[in-house]
């Protein structure tokens, strides 16, 4: 009764893996970043349970002329005093004798530029 030699488990082929390059598993994925046209970017995306919370919003050419002109209806059916309200509760005019049409005027611009959402 002889000792038995142990089993030796035979070397891979092929040498070692390196990570030169990707491995292609990784570069065939779908990208899970989509781009999405809305209508106000100004508005917070809606966000689920497991949603990212770093989102891109942007307005497309259909939805900017749509969106302007959505604008424009509700800033002109707006009364002065609703306006002078909004201008000075987001800090868009420093003097409270501001004319209501510069404080339109100025509530458009900033509602535009996705700075003010009403």
């Amino acid at each position: 009764m002889g000792a038995e030699k142990p089993a030796v488990p035979e070397a891979k082929k092929g040498g070692r893996k390196t990570l030169k390059t990707f491995p292609r598993g990784v570069l065939k994925r779908p990208s899970k970043f989509t781009l999405k046209g809305v209508s106000d970017p100004a508005k917070s995306p809606p966000l689920k349970k497991g949603m990212r919370k770093h989102t891109l919003r942007l307005l497309t050419e259909k939805g900017m002329k749509k969106h302007r002109k959505t604008l424009k209806r509700r800033i002109s059916s707006m009364s002065d005093a609703k306006v002078q309200e909004v201008v000075r509760r987001k800090g868009l005019v420093l003097n409270s004798k501001t004319p209501p049409a510069i404080s339109r005027q100025i509530l458009d611009n900033a509602v535009s530029a996705g700075f003010v959402s009403v």
